[in-house]
């Protein structure tokens, strides 16, 4: 189990019961079923709705529709068995490949039964998130989830520690999702195009339907999926040939799996186990089962009201009008975080010749009393240091 489910886990006791319950679920329903194509009724093309929400910070952040598409296509690609590098899959694992059989598509009905393209784009102030989902909620300058029993919500943001992560099926609604970074879309973006970028979406969409690494998260673990060889670890960086790390029985570390770590260049085949594990969750009674019955794929005949565009004209606090014979205004409209902060007033020699504390969007400051001179502004917050200088007439 991840580094993030666990952190859910010891903050949220009972989703160890869920993802429990879930796994006897998931163990039942494969004890019961066999083949690779329709199981107890389920499509044999299970269509998901997907939404993004890109949270940019900087306007090259704000990626193009082109780009969205190219991440719907490599989900489609690599789930379906589509990718023309099947031909590097090992020969002792070709008879174990398998489509999966998933459809992902761009929602074209919201929640509220109106059209969208499926995209969700606003400006935030935050720099860069962390892999502790503030970036699925509005209160923490995010976007909220839409109804995850209906859609793949998919966050695309700045992210500090991590490339990507997923939530597991049973966990919090209003977290359930998959969260990518800028970086592996501009990593992505930057070089010349294959079609074997985007594959760090493609891992995580295999967290989404259950699927865990391939190593188990333990020394020699257990995936859940019989056809995968156990190995002792994840696997780095672009290997080749033979490799044995537990038992010698085994063909090998299956490390072309999309669900280890290795390069994209060097990722290219899901297995039949993997399908059917997958599967199981969209049955009757199953975690997913109700995106089967979702109408975000509807055609709706409710306009899509325009979104503003709500990028600031600056990213910084402006002081204005500098110089200044009375009162200077700090614009901290971009950013509402900076309400409550304390600011203060320094002259040439670094003292402090005022103080106050930040209650206003745009906040004038009573200068009149000050010598002539240069000053300085000082404030902080969180992450985020104010540094300005004016000049009193």
């Amino acid at each position: 189990m991840d580094e993030y489910v666990k952190q859910q886990i010891n903050e949220n006791t009972s989703l160890k019961t869920r993802l429990e319950e879930i796994d006897v679920f998931t163990r039942e329903r494969l004890s019961t079923s066999t083949g690779t194509h329709r199981i107890n009724g389920i499509p044999e093309i299970i269509r998901v709705p997907v939404v993004f929400h890109v949270l940019y910070h900087t306007p090259d952040q704000n990626i193009p529709m082109a780009t969205i598409e190219l991440l719907i296509a490599a989900l489609n690609r690599d789930f379906n068995k589509r990718n023309f590098d099947t031909t590097n899959t090992p020969s002792a694992f070709k008879p174990y490949a398998a489509a999966m059989d998933f459809e992902f598509k761009l929602a074209t009905m919201d929640p509220h039964g109106a059209a969208t393209n499926g995209v969700i784009r606003k400006y935030t102030p935050i720099n860069y998130w962390m892999s502790d989902d503030k970036m699925k909620f509005s209160s923490s300058y995010g976007d909220d989830a839409w109804d995850s029993k209906s859609y793949l919500n998919i966050w695309l943001c700045n992210m500090r520690d991590v490339l990507g992560y997923s939530a597991f099926p049973g966990s919090d609604p209003l977290r359930d999702g998959i969260v990518l970074s800028f970086e592996d879309i501009f990593k992505a973006r930057g070089t010349s195009r294959t079609r074997n970028d985007f594959r760090t979406l493609v891992h995580e969409a295999g967290h989404w339907v259950n699927l865990y690494h391939i190593w188990g998260e333990d020394y020699c673990g257990d995936d859940r999926v019989d056809d995968t060889p156990r190995q002792s670890s994840y696997t780095p960086g672009c290997p080749s040939g033979v490799r044995i790390s537990c038992s010698s029985t085994s063909p090998g570390d299956m490390y072309m799996n999309y669900m280890d770590f290795t390069d994209d260049v060097c990722m290219n085949m899901f297995t039949m186990g993997q399908r059917r594990r997958a599967r199981v969750l969209f049955e009757p009674g199953g975690p997913r089962n109700s995106i089967l019955s979702s109408k975000g794929l509807n055609t709706s005949t409710i306009e899509a009201a325009p979104l503003p565009d709500f990028y600031p004209k600056w990213l910084h606090v402006k002081v204005y009008p500098n110089p200044a014979s009375s009162i200077i205004n700090l614009y901290f409209e971009y950013d509402e975080r900076w309400m409550g902060r304390q600011m203060q007033i320094l002259d040439i020699s670094g003292k402090v010749v005022m103080s106050k504390v930040i209650n206003s969007k745009i906040e004038a400051i009573d200068v009149s009393r000050l010598s002539a001179g240069i000053y300085f502004i000082r404030a902080e917050k969180e992450e985020e240091k104010f540094h300005a200088k004016f000049v009193r007439l």
